[in-house]
């Protein structure tokens, strides 16, 4: 019998592959659903489960400041493909955050892909939700499949 070995992939491709299967599976989940119980129910799921998870994440944020979850943001998105920068100021002597998405692993594998922009299923969601849980108020002020050069988000506490 003859062995067969594949080629080895370069540790900078199996991260870039990697990213792009982490960036599709909240979209192709979406679309799954949508293919098995049609648009209203579909997407009825998707929000639930989404919520569902998004209760999970922000468990990890209780207790803490907005300025927090910035920097914890700015830590780690990068590793899940991420290109993001933060400003830090103060509007009406409030705390206020922009949040500057240069790069979008979601955006950019689902173009690739020749799917939908991932931005109301995941970004408009995670603003929706982290205003109703109290996280912070996300409000978009540039949007990349808009025109823009990035996305770009106001965020201030949430009220």
């Amino acid at each position: 019998m003859e062995k067969v070995i594949g080629k080895e992939m370069p540790i900078e491709k199996q991260r870039d592959v990697l990213v792009a299967q982490n960036a599709l599976k909240l979209p192709l989940l979406y679309q799954n659903l949508l293919d098995c119980y049609g648009q209203e129910k579909g997407s009825a799921i998707y929000h639930d489960l989404f919520e569902s998870n998004f209760k999970k994440r922000i468990k990890i944020f209780e207790g803490k400041d907005i300025g927090d979850i910035m920097m914890y943001e700015i830590d780690m998105f990068p590793a899940n493909g991420w290109k993001i920068w933060i400003e830090k100021g103060e509007e009406n002597g409030e705390p206020v955050w922009y949040e500057h998405l240069e790069l979008c692993p979601h955006l950019e594998a689902t173009r690739k892909r020749n799917l939908p922009d991932p931005c109301p299923i995941i970004c408009d969601m995670d603003c929706v939700l982290g205003e109703k849980y109290k996280v912070a108020k996300w409000e978009r002020m540039k949007h990349k499949p808009a025109g823009d050069s990035e996305c770009c988000f106001r965020i201030t506490r949430a009220r």
